[in-house]
């Protein structure tokens, strides 16, 4: 457990550490979630479900993965990594433009290269935690 919480902290040294800003090249979906799971948010099942290419989801993404959070287990999320801020915009007004059905839950890295998506469920002290940790991806 302890080497891999090191483990945890030298990937997030190690992302952030490029004169503040996070380069598309090492920025992948897995180290959001570790940056999460770093955060205490209780992410777990986290999986990468196959592309549909009929489906209306923007197909913009480089990398994505669902997750369960634990406070609405079985429910829980998802984080897209993007190589343009341009790709992750088209995810980020999808989300947006489903907000009744998807939730009010929707945040961009202020990078643009990420984006989250979570259950409605989430308590809003819970969901501003996800908020700030997205942030750090400058």
């Amino acid at each position: 457990m302890r080497s891999s919480l090191i483990a945890v902290f030298a990937t997030l040294i190690i992302l952030l550490s490029a004169c503040g800003s996070t380069p598309a090249s090492t920025l992948t979906a897995q180290a959001v979630v570790d940056s999460f799971n770093t955060a205490g948010l209780g992410l777990s099942d986290v999986v990468a479900p196959e592309r549909n290419p009929s489906a209306p989801l923007p197909n913009s993404y480089t990398e994505r993965l669902v997750f369960t959070i634990a406070e609405v287990s079985p429910n829980g999320g998802q984080v897209f990594v993007c190589a343009t801020k341009q790709n992750c915009d088209a995810i980020y007004a999808y989300y947006e433009a489903l907000v009744a059905l998807a939730g009010p839950y929707l945040y961009q890295s202020p990078n643009g290269l990420v984006v989250v998506q979570l259950n409605s469920g989430l308590a809003p002290e819970t969901a501003a935690k996800f908020q700030q940790a997205v942030g750090v991806f400058k």
